[in-house]
């Protein structure tokens, strides 16, 4: 996957940005990827949107990249929109790689962008047949794992409350953080709980933004502004049964396609300087750190304890804050920041000598994952 490398990034503010649309959100997002790449519009042949859920998958019968592509004044040769839930912004990146190593383009921009903050009801729906039951929302899910993962392994809540804590030390240093305020051990059992066991601090922010990445070919590289950060390896899973699955909850489909990325790549866990982990709850994490090798099944408790994640832990996992703390950007910021980690533009959370970063996307109701391993 060598001939293959992200060129540029750009994101708008995150937050609740009333009176802008999705798509003004996505164009300004466009122009800074574009721009950083040192590439024009004109350069663009390639077009994968990730609308978010307020723009949803269609309106009316107009697809998103239709819509995006039209305002942004795009006439791609490749287009797509790719609707994996979170793991959608990594799942666009692996189909620009692809489209690339195909010869369908050679410069693609990827973009997410969503206005969930400010769009009353965004997240207010039901899932399934389970909704009947009166069971609604990620947070309800995540919970039946989180309440799994405390039965098979004895997790306490506190090696939970370690994942939230790291990520807003981690946001302290992010001038683009939407939630800077820190978090200790009390402050976190304060929190509310929602669906137990998981409080708010356990649950990611929702945003109003948009994030924006341009991958392209070998051929290209000499054209960019910045040294590529190239695409070392990648990989999808899925766990499509749910609840007719009976080991659903017990891991995620990161345990499949994250040791074969890895391997396709010629890497171990030990290779990772930066782990971009898709945390939309902080039990995710905890399973991702097993899935992917860093620690054993049901070690991940005793992993994270005593601030090992957190800035100057052993494992730099999510610099910028991720959606815990950050803001969330679908999944395309875990990307941007992965390269600026990789450029050493990362200012004060820079981690020292990055040299490998893994970026990661988890959707939908734990049904699908995927896996991206970015290299200096």
């Amino acid at each position: 996957m060598n001939r293959v490398a992200i060129a540029g990034t750009g994101h708008t503010a995150f937050g609740r940005l009333d009176g802008r649309s999705a798509l003004e959100l996505e164009a300004q997002a466009a122009r800074l990827a574009v721009e950083d790449a040192g590439f024009a519009p004109r350069d663009i042949d390639g077009l994968i949107t990730d609308p978010g859920v307020s723009q949803g998958v269609l309106q009316g019968i107009e697809p998103h990249y239709l819509r995006l592509g039209r305002a942004l004044g795009l006439d791609p040769d490749f287009a797509a929109t790719e609707i994996l839930g979170g793991a959608s912004s990594v799942g666009s990146i692996q189909r620009a790689a692809m489209a690339i190593e195909a010869r369908l383009c050679s410069a693609c921009l990827c973009i997410y962008g969503d206005t969930a903050l400010s769009s009353a009801g965004s997240y207010a729906y039901g899932r399934g047949e389970e909704a009947a039951f009166g069971f609604f929302g990620a947070a309800g899910l995540h919970a039946l794992a989180a309440q799994r993962h405390m039965a098979l392994h004895g997790t306490r809540p506190e090696a939970l409350a370690e994942v939230a804590i790291a990520a807003r030390a981690h946001a302290g240093r992010n001038p683009h953080a939407q939630s800077k305020t820190p978090l200790d051990m009390a402050g976190y059992f304060a929190s509310r709980m929602l669906v137990e066991p998981l409080r708010r601090a356990d649950c990611c922010l929702v945003s109003d933004g948009a994030a924006a990445v341009v991958v392209c070919a070998a051929d290209r590289m000499p054209d960019m502004r910045h040294g590529p950060v190239r695409i070392l390896g990648m990989g999808q899973a899925h766990s499509l049964g749910t609840y007719s699955n009976p080991t659903h909850f017990d891991t995620l489909p990161a345990a499949r396609c994250g040791p074969r990325a890895l391997e396709r790549a010629g890497l171990t866990a030990a290779d990772i300087d930066v782990a971009m982990l898709y945390d939309c709850f902080t039990i995710v994490v905890l399973m991702q750190l097993e899935a992917y090798g860093f620690c054993a099944p049901g070690e991940a408790g005793d992993f994270v304890t005593g601030g090992r994640i957190a800035p100057g832990g052993a494992l730099a996992v999510n610099p910028s804050g991720g959606l815990l703390a950050e803001g969330y950007g679908g999944g395309m910021l875990h990307v941007i920041e992965a390269v600026r980690q990789l450029r050493g533009d990362a200012g004060e959370r820079q981690v020292p000598n990055a040299q490998v970063a893994l970026v990661t996307g988890h959707g939908l109701g734990m049904n699908s994952h995927a896996t991206l391993l970015l290299g200096r």
